[in-house]
């Protein structure tokens, strides 16, 4: 019997049982679909990340915090300066696979222009902290290396404040005076307005880069911190999109060498919000559960559409195998009846995941798209249901003895 041959009479087969056969389709229909729409909803999620993580800076781009005080701490601990502007300025040197560095103070302060007021965020950085944030300025300038040396009374607000402190002109804050924490600055630039949405109902995550200002960090310690020169942070770039992984553990052998004890953390810049990450997490994992589970379902019942399959031709079987059929032969024949099912299964569920996924992207507002990739895992994760549901009453078929099949029944 030909492959073909055996293909028609598992249809045949699975025409005969039209009940039990559109049972066992519903499973793998459904745990297709689902598989399907999972894939590509991980996948649509995938490329939204990445496109966060560009908007803020773009793979490479790493942060340094100081680690929380523990309550007992040893004497290194005590003697470590912690994070300090030494830090920014000796992996500037040195550090070989960095080729950006900003350390970075942050406050929150009063403004004051005329008659708007009110409090926010200020950061005090250098000329880096563009570059490795992928921040551009609107109008004018960013923080130059000269307004750092000179700690120049100098700012570049962000679009939010510039808008709220010259009422819906932020282009008008250029070259003006604005007050901060009781100090005059001249403003040299304002920021361009930052949007990133990872679904329309969810509000822009980068909302709180246009809440802000930039100072020179020089000026930041002689005017608030009484030349301090403790850092809140220090954001870096690797030489490369894909070096960060190396220039993490470089920072982290230098820092170590440094402070003498590990009272730092190091991580990647443009992590999504946990919150957001959990939700969409969970909302994956119901999809993928319920495919096993459909998929689970009609497994069994494809087993059972086959033991009875089995029983029924007994004597079938035992004529074919009289005649010189081997059990081999026998065995291809029930797993091509299988194999109709899976096919069959399995193309109705790419179509019914293609739909899904549509639709659960336009509700969701979340991008995501069938690809082949993921059209070749489905129905390969079909067929493989389908082959190892239809192994055992294949391989009981394939057993029988010709002389006891006869006289079957």
């Amino acid at each position: 019997m030909s492959i073909l041959e055996a293909l028609l009479v598992g249809l045949d087969e699975a025409r005969r049982h039209l009940g039990q056969t559109l049972l066992s389709l519903l499973g793998l229909v459904l745990g297709t679909g689902s598989i399907v729409t999972v894939l590509a909803l991980f996948g649509g999620q995938t490329k939204q990340t990445e496109a966060f993580i560009i908007e803020q800076g773009g793979f490479g781009a790493i942060i340094v915090y100081d680690r929380e005080e523990s309550l007992q701490p040893t004497p290194m601990e005590l003697a470590s300066r912690r994070l300090t502007y030494r830090d920014a300025a000796y992996l500037k040197d040195h550090a070989t696979m960095l080729k950006g560095v900003a350390p970075g103070y942050f406050d929150r302060h009063g403004y004051r222009v005329g008659d708007m007021d009110f409090e926010g965020d200020v950061i005090g950085t250098t000329s880096d902290y563009a570059m490795i944030n992928a921040i551009f300025p609107m109008a004018g300038r960013y923080i130059s290396d000269l307004d750092v040396r000179r700690q120049a009374r100098v700012m570049v607000l962000g679009w939010a404040y510039a808008d709220s402190l010259f009422k819906g002109r932020p282009e008008l804050a250029l070259d003006k005076i604005v007050n901060l924490g009781g100090k005059n600055y001249t403003v040299v630039g304002v920021m361009e307005r930052e949007e990133f949405y990872w679904a329309p109902w969810s509000g822009n995550a980068l909302a709180h880069r246009n809440r802000r200002a930039y100072i020179p960090i020089t000026t930041a310690f002689s005017q608030y911190t009484g030349e301090n020169d403790r850092l809140d942070f220090l954001t870096l770039k690797a030489i490369t999109p894909t070096g960060g992984p190396a220039a993490e553990a470089q920072v982290h052998q230098m820092m170590l060498s440094m402070h003498g004890v590990e009272d730092f953390d190091i991580q990647p810049l443009g992590q999504r919000n946990a919150d957001d990450a959990q939700f969409f997490l969970m909302f994956n994992i119901i999809f993928l559960i319920v495919g096993l589970i459909s998929l689970f379902a009609g497994g069994v019942v494809i087993a059972n559409i086959l033991l009875a399959s089995v029983a029924e031709r007994v004597r079938e079987f035992g004529t074919r195998m009289a005649l010189g059929a081997s059990g081999f032969q026998v065995f291809a024949q029930v797993i091509a009846q299988v194999s109709v099912i899976s096919i069959f299964g399995g193309l109705l569920g790419l179509g019914l995941g293609a739909a899904l996924t549509g639709a659960v992207a336009h509700f969701m507002s979340q991008p995501a798209a069938v690809t082949g990739s993921m059209a070749a895992v489905a129905l390969g994760t079909s067929l493989a249901v389908g082959a190892v549901a239809g192994f055992y009453p294949a391989f009981r078929a394939a057993r029988l003895s010709p002389v006891e099949a006869l006289r079957y029944g």
